[in-house]
């Protein structure tokens, strides 16, 4: 009996019904909902809320630039106080320095050339430190209508030893002829009658003043150089006592 070997045949590969072996470029169809299926890239998406931080951002930073070359650009040199100078006191070197800063135009200051001119004149107000001081700051001292600024150099124990800066209100009293003979070397007790001053037992003859300059120690070191300012009146009486050497100041009162 002879025996029959039957021979398969198989299907052709990659047919259809998406079998293996089909085109390997070819991508995933979508399925019926319209969605690619699993597996294929999505496109990439920008979110406008970073777009419109980053605009933002870079405009910012770009006035932010501008400004801050706009404030250099406007920088000037000025003249600024170093420390406190009060009414009255002269400037010296070291008091005043060169500061370059942005300053509105409605603001008094003085440039920076005009720092040689200031040395030795007069502060007409209070210079605090770090101020800066504008054209009416520096100058000669205004004297009032009526009213006149004396000189005195008195010797220690004459002047109290607390500070008195400008405006300090002061008494100046006439000196008795007793403490000059004494000072001087003359008997005690006795008062020459060229000297003009009060007779012992008579009350001191005393003057109202303001002080306009803050003492300051004169070259001997042992006495004390003041400005006051006094009736126009009183002023020559009070610059004759001070030659004699016959005044002392108190301190008044506020």
């Amino acid at each position: 009996m002879s025996t029959r070997t039957g021979h398969r045949t198989s299907a052709p590969r990659g047919g259809a019904g998406g079998r293996p072996g089909g085109d390997a470029g070819q991508a995933p169809a979508p399925d019926h909902r319209g969605a690619p299926r699993r597996g294929t890239a999505l496109p990439n998406r920008r979110s406008p809320m970073l777009i419109v931080a980053g605009v933002l951002c870079a405009v910012l930073g770009a006035l932010g630039g501008a400004f801050a070359w706009t404030q250099a650009s406007q920088s000037q040199s000025v003249l600024v106080m170093t420390r406190d100078v009060a009414r009255g006191e002269e400037l010296r070197h070291g008091d005043i320095a060169v500061a370059s800063i942005s300053v509105p135009d409605q603001v008094d200051i003085l440039p920076a050339s005009r720092l040689d001119s200031l040395i030795g004149r007069r502060a007409v107000v209070d210079l605090p430190r770090g101020s800066l001081p504008g054209s009416r700051s520096v100058g000669d001292l205004p004297v009032a209508a009526g009213r006149a600024h004396v000189g005195l150099k008195l010797a220690a124990g004459r002047v109290p030893t607390e500070p008195m800066p400008a405006g300090t209100r002061i008494t100046i009293v006439e000196v008795t002829g007793d403490a000059t003979s004494a000072e001087t070397g003359s008997p005690s007790g006795q008062s020459s009658p060229a000297a003009g001053g009060p007779s012992t037992g008579t009350v001191p003859r005393t003057i109202d003043a303001v002080v306009s300059r803050a003492p300051v120690r004169a070259e001997d070191r042992s006495s004390w150089l003041l400005d006051v300012e006094v009736p126009q009146a009183d002023a020559a009486v009070i610059a004759d006592l001070a030659a004699r050497d016959r005044v002392a100041v108190i301190v008044r009162g506020s």
